[in-house]
């Protein structure tokens, strides 16, 4: 009994010490974020909120999985359903080429993605091209859950489960082809990841960094969110508590 209510007063302190640091800004055990004012301040009779980027520490492919379920597209079990959600309008085709990128040859994957997938695809290959005058290769965007189980029986960095590509909200960069030719440049490499890293700095995207398949898996996130009132109190407790689980970063 002592025990029991030993854990008890545990909980309801850490739940506590959590809204408090919350309330605060900072968040111990690696989340770190950080406000932006609103440049378009309402008048001072108004309470607007500011916008809070939230960058964590240690980002998890949970994390990805997170920011890709929170645009409100459902997981994409079949080409059925990725048909519907495009004459819908939730998913929008890409074209096979554009300012500063190519698609690759394309075998589980489809080019269509959400609208700040699409987005954030054309600000990161534009940046890459103003700076290199070269075109990133991209070699996945959308898979459905039964691409994405053929996919992880031939690939191991493929998820078996949820995938962020499954989202619409994930694509990945290439880091061994440029303007369509094979060959890894370090230097190019070296600025893509730059520009993905002053992206999620800024609270717009998660990466991957692969290793058996040389590419950049980025998720985007959503920026309609509101931290920390929209992140889920409960995964917040379960990575204070130690119980987040470590998934291979390399899977997605």
């Amino acid at each position: 009994m002592r025990y029991g209510l030993g854990v008890l007063f545990l909980l309801i302190n850490i739940t506590l010490n959590a809204q408090l640091s919350v309330e605060n800004n900072f968040f111990t055990n690696g989340f770190n974020y950080h406000t932006e004012p609103d440049l378009n301040t309402a008048p001072p009779a108004v309470n607007k909120r500011e916008r809070i980027i939230y960058v964590k520490d240690k980002i998890r492919y949970a994390d990805h999985l997170f920011e890709a379920a929170s645009f409100k597209i459902p997981l994409i079990n079949d080409f059925n359903s990725m048909n519907e959600l495009l004459s819908e309008g939730q998913l929008l085709d890409v074209p096979e080429e554009g300012n500063g990128y190519i698609l690759q040859k394309l075998t589980y994957s489809r080019p269509v993605l959400n609208k700040d997938a699409l987005a954030v695809l054309n600000e990161i290959s534009d940046l890459f091209y103003e700076e290199t005058s070269k075109k990133l290769s991209i070699s996945s965007l959308t898979r459905t859950m039964q691409t994405q189980r053929k996919l992880s029986r031939v690939n191991s960095n493929a998820a078996i489960g949820e995938s962020a590509h499954a989202y619409g909200a994930a694509f990945d960069i290439s880091y061994s082809q440029y303007d369509n030719v094979r060959g890894r440049n370090y230097i190019y490499e070296k600025k893509v990841q730059q520009i993905l890293d002053d992206l999620v700095t800024a609270g717009r995207i998660y990466y991957i960094k692969e290793k058996s398949q040389p590419c950049f898996h980025v998720t985007v996130r959503n920026q309609d969110l509101m931290f920390p009132d929209d992140y889920p109190v409960e995964d917040i407790l379960n990575l204070i508590m130690g119980g987040a689980g470590d998934e291979d970063p390399d899977h997605h």
